[in-house]
């Protein structure tokens, strides 16, 4: 089976999308696109190459596309509660680009609409599908517990970004750097803790915000049951990083393309062992590792790989997943908290778990 695919909008991050989707003909085809107006979902897909899509105009018209079993939704955070809520009424299943929602409530009301409908919910979290992120799951029984966590995902945007780009607009994606890079950062360190909740949250002093209440540059550590701890950089306004850090009882994991890998077709890991110094301290005697995983298609694909395949299950008589769903709104709960920590002085709060 072909899965027939629908896209609700031209965002920039859908034409990574709609090349990882024509990378994979065999699993998934986008067979119409949706804009304001229909001569602009009509240059998306000349431009993308899109052979099997009909342009329309309105959203509306992507869900009632005749044939029609899934969307992908890169629209504006504002708008995605709407949305997912329409598309899951007719039945659709859903990928839906971080972050997935502006607060708690449209967070439940997401992942409710999903499940009520029996229809698959993924975020757009890509690295997430990558097979490096298998290898470095099993990479981390190697350096023992986990104990710290250190993660950052910033770049520098221009002067027109911003000012005019969506990513800073209090009435489009009003968590700003903390929910378009900063979501990364919490998911890596939510993965790296197999998804156990953290206790508390505070934010750093020192937050960027502009006039319009968006941040642009953020910092937060996160607290985690027995102790463990984790800390995390969002920044609209630093040069490019994209770190991921994890620390064990014997060992290190590190990687400085966790978003999006330095080649589309293979992707490193560094393992550091016998961590120390030696000779009087005069050295340092740490043993490093670098681990290369190579894969057939690149991460975007794979993602829409898995996607096609959970809902195979759901076609042939099964429940969608509860686990990316749950997970998604996990991390969207603690950039919650680390906003409001930011807005109450940077203080210490607890973080309430909600199953």
């Amino acid at each position: 089976m072909v899965l027939k695919v629908g896209i609700l909008g031209g965002a920039n991050i859908a034409n990574k999308i709609s090349r990882a989707i024509n990378s994979i003909p065999d699993v998934a085809q986008v067979v119409v696109v949706g804009s304001r107006e229909a001569s602009k979902a009509a240059s998306f897909i000349e431009r993308n190459k899109l052979v099997h899509a009909s342009p329309v105009a309105g959203y509306d018209a992507v869900l009632d596309f005749p044939g029609v079993e899934a969307v992908y939704i890169p629209l504006p955070t504002a708008l995605h509660v709407e949305w997912v809520q329409k598309a899951a009424s007719k039945g659709l299943h859903i990928v839906l680009e971080k972050p997935i929602a502006i607060e708690d409530e449209h967070v439940d009301a997401i992942v409710k609409a999903a499940a009520d409908a029996n229809v698959v919910l993924f975020d757009g979290t890509m690295w997430m599908h990558h097979p490096r992120t298998a290898a470095m799951e099993a990479a981390l029984q190697e350096i023992g517990p986990v104990w710290d966590v250190d993660s950052a995902f910033t770049f520098k945007g221009s002067a027109d970004f911003l000012e005019n780009n969506v990513r800073v607009k209090a009435d489009g994606d009003p968590l700003g750097a903390l929910g378009d890079v900063g979501w990364y950062c919490v998911r890596a360190i939510l993965w790296a803790y197999d998804f156990t909740p953290p206790t508390h949250v505070a934010a750093h002093h020192g937050a960027l915000f502009n006039e319009a209440g968006v941040p642009l540059n953020i910092a937060a550590t996160l607290l985690f049951p027995g102790g463990r701890k984790a800390r995390f950089l969002a920044a609209f306004d630093t040069v490019f990083t994209s770190k991921l850090e994890v620390y064990g009882d014997r060992g290190s994991l590190r990687l400085r393309d966790f978003v999006i890998p330095t080649a589309e077709h293979e992707a490193s890991f560094v393992m550091a062992t016998a961590n120390g110094l030696a000779d009087g301290d005069t050295r340092i005697a740490t043993v490093e590792e670098t681990r290369t995983v190579r894969n057939a298609v690149t991460q975007e694909a794979a993602l829409w790989q898995r996607f096609a395949r959970e809902i195979e299950v759901v076609c042939a008589g099964g429940r969608a997943p509860e686990y990316w769903p749950r997970i998604a709104a996990l991390t969207e709960r603690v950039l919650s908290a680390v906003l409001a920590s930011a807005r109450q002085g940077c203080a210490l709060l607890p973080f309430e778990h909600r199953a």
